[in-house]
């Protein structure tokens, strides 16, 4: 397709999207600004949460499909076949292209003279990614058989068979999510959030959309097919507002090699870092695999792990990266550290208190999520007790994305690439030693030990980095928001007994009132509580945003 042509395609998403983009999209955010403050982080922020709570609970509503309908067998093969697209797509892409892009996008774009560099960077990472995923993806699909025994050691029979033609599928879908994610960093570089932000809410629809209908037409195979529809959303959602940034998507053979060379630079150390969560659920799933439905198990356990974080850690850690950014390149290190110590106190406040209940309701929340169809108790007992090992060290696991973040700003992508290599080692040794002894409990227990370690880490140097006094302090104020929590906890268990004893808990309306009428006045209190003794007042830091 010559450069004609290609216009011609792009003058008719635009057209046929308009009608969408401004008529739901644009009416969602409007309603959205009515109920949020003015401050530039929380209200951002605030966008973020909101629409990454729809799209956990639409995927929580997707798992909770799964569990209900389909068998373990199938679920195992299912989860299985997401591992190494997954795996690939997060270390050669997902985090590691945007860490780097961003900066240097940003760089170029906020100067009127390299307005021609920016676009051609644009145009020149997309043929890259394009070409080097597409080849990935091709030798995905060819070598399908031995990838899934490497993730998948006992698999034999139908479930081999399924693994192997889900793989295939799905191969294709990091391919689609690259180019998607070349956008999506464009789109954060102009602070445009809300569309990347709904970018997974369609994703998840195409997978409801291959479980309730591609599975009756196809079979397993559909459920693939729902995955790949569920990319193809994710990318289409967000050209209508690149485009109206007047970057235009062509295809360029001409390539700006300075610029280039400037991202390699950036980027290559950002490879080296195997994200630790994403090498814990490989390395969970590959040892998972050895024992029957386990894969299983362990998925839905990561999945309920991560719903905090994604909706808080990873929303706030995505706000804030463009604002540090901007701050490093004015020289403006007091509005760095500001945004730095404001986003800390921001996630324990929060994730904090979450951990508590979460734990607190452990059983309940897998019952009413996963409940229902062949998943009865025992398979409800192995999930949560997966589940709170890893939940153990959330408020840990929030804090990483931003002190990472906060270090790419710098442009150091060396310390989070030594970070990682560290982390990835003390990954492996514990998950191969602990397994040993309790199985899929002791991949989880490796997870959540790794993690803490690994923040420990990254606040030690970022501490340093920014030359911050004020290490003591927000030591004390974690442990003034965990004492505080742990009196929430202890309100939350007495409602909880308290409930259960008045209306059972062998219904599914039953268990969702018990964790709301439970969790409701236990947080009402701990607000109270935590805004009397003015701890909620670190979230009120002075907006340095110009």
């Amino acid at each position: 397709m010559n450069k004609a042509d290609f216009s011609n395609v792009e003058e008719s998403v635009l057209f046929y999207t308009e009608i969408v983009y401004n008529n739901f999209i644009m009416f969602t955010v409007k309603k959205l600004k009515q109920f949020l403050p003015k401050s530039a982080i929380i209200h951002i922020t605030g966008y973020l949460v909101i629409l990454s709570i729809f799209s956990r609970l639409l995927g929580l509503f997707r798992d909770r499909l799964l569990t209900s309908n389909f068998e373990t067998s199938i679920l195992d093969a299912y989860f299985s076949a997401f591992r190494i697209p997954d795996f690939l797509y997060n270390i050669l892409i997902l985090g590691t292209l945007s860490s780097a892009f961003i900066p240097l996008f940003s760089k170029l774009i906020h100067r009127k003279d390299k307005q021609q560099e920016a676009q051609s960077l644009v145009d020149d990472v997309l043929l890259i990614v394009g070409v080097v995923m597409g080849i990935i993806s091709v030798i995905m699909v060819v070598f399908a058989p031995y990838l899934v025994k490497l993730v998948a050691i006992s698999y034999e029979g139908q479930k081999l068979v399924d693994a192997v033609t889900l793989t295939r599928i799905m191969a294709i879908s990091p391919f689609i999510f690259s180019i998607s994610s070349v956008l999506s960093s464009v789109l954060n570089a102009y602070k445009k959030f809300i569309i990347v932000a709904l970018a997974p809410i369609v994703y998840n629809i195409g997978i409801i959309i291959g479980i309730i209908w591609f599975y009756p037409i196809w079979g397993v195979p559909g459920l693939g097919y729902g995955v790949v529809l569920g990319a193809i959303f994710h990318l289409l959602i967000q050209i209508p507002s690149v485009l109206k940034l007047n970057i235009s998507l062509n295809v360029d053979t001409k390539l700006y090699i300075k610029n280039l060379k400037r991202l390699w630079e950036l980027y290559w150390p950002r490879l080296l870092v195997i994200d630790t969560a994403m090498l814990s659920l490989f390395i969970g799933t590959i040892i998972a695999s050895t024992k029957p439905d386990a894969v299983t198990y362990f998925t839905l356990a990561f999945n309920l792990n991560a719903l905090p974080l994604g909706v808080i850690a990873i929303s706030f850690a995505t706000a804030i990266f463009p604002f540090l950014t901007e701050s490093y390149a004015r020289e403006d290190e007091e509005s760095f550290r500001d945004y730095v110590i404001e986003g800390i106190s921001k996630n324990l406040l929060l994730l904090i208190p979450i951990m508590m209940l979460m734990l607190n309701f452990r059983s309940q929340i897998v019952r009413i999520v996963y409940g229902g169809g062949g998943f009865g108790w025992e398979e409800t007992k192995i999930t949560f007790q997966t589940f709170t090992i890893l939940a153990l060290s959330i408020p840990f696991q929030g804090l990483i994305p931003l002190l990472s973040r906060a270090l790419f700003a710098r442009h150091d992508t060396k310390t989070p690439m030594i970070v990682g290599i560290i982390g990835m080692l003390i990954n492996i040794f514990l998950a191969i030693v602990l397994s040993h002894y309790w199985g899929v409990l002791g991949v989880a227990a490796a997870f959540s030990i790794t993690m803490v370690i690994s923040c420990l880490i990254y606040g030690f140097i970022i501490f340093r980095a920014i030359n911050h006094g004020s290490v003591t302090k927000t030591i004390i104020y974690g442990v003034q928001v965990s004492i505080w929590s742990l009196g929430m906890l202890g309100i939350a268990y007495i409602f909880k007994q308290l409930i259960g004893s008045f209306i059972g808990t062998n219904t599914l309306i039953s268990l969702v009132i018990q964790v709301l009428g439970a969790s409701a006045p236990a947080l009402a209190i701990y607000i109270f509580i935590t805004w009397k003794l003015g701890l909620t007042k670190v979230l009120s830091n002075k907006n340095k945003t110009k």
